[in-house]
């Protein structure tokens, strides 16, 4: 998930869908009034170039439904993760970095960027952190991001899950 559910958690859809297409995939934005945009064009270009041709999908607002349906969630940045905490905290589980499977902190946001470069680096980056996915599975440490927005009931869950890796 992202901001507008339009650039990097639509990619992240996109890329997955083409690398597991018997995986139940969705995105979604946190951008109160998400919904109902497609892909936008810059995005599609720069999937298309670099493999994963797409028509774009349409975009959809997080709900509690979605959150519930999922069994794991990637967020793009802290901005994303910060607009988690309106969701019930039981989801807090099931949140993940996508850029912590690169190495990085985050995914950027290409939104506002002149041409589509930094389009194709989303795209390279989202690419580079499913695969990793696909083949490390999750990092083992704890998210201290995740732990700051929702504190004590985050961490009670995970000890009450039997996660030694506090």
């Amino acid at each position: 998930m992202c901001h507008g559910n339009i650039n990097r958690s639509s990619a992240g859809e996109i890329i997955l869908k083409q690398i597991k297409p018997d995986w139940e995939v969705q995105s979604a934005g946190v951008k109160e009034g998400a919904g109902g945009e497609k892909t936008t064009l810059k995005m599609r270009k720069a999937l298309q170039e670099k493999g994963f041709p797409s028509e774009g999908i349409k975009s959809q607002a997080l709900t509690e439904t979605l959150l519930e349906w999922a069994d794991l969630v990637f967020y793009m940045d802290s901005g994303n993760l910060k607009r988690l905490a309106k969701f019930d905290p039981k989801h807090s589980t099931k949140l993940h970095s996508l850029g912590e499977l690169t190495g990085k902190r985050s995914i950027p946001d290409p939104h506002f960027s002149s041409g589509y470069e930094q389009h194709k680096l989303v795209v390279d980056m989202i690419s580079e952190a499913l695969q990793n996915f696909l083949e490390k599975g999750l990092p083992d440490k704890l998210q201290e991001d995740t732990v700051s927005i929702f504190g004590d009931t985050f961490l009670q869950g995970r000890i009450q899950e039997g996660d030694g890796n506090l």
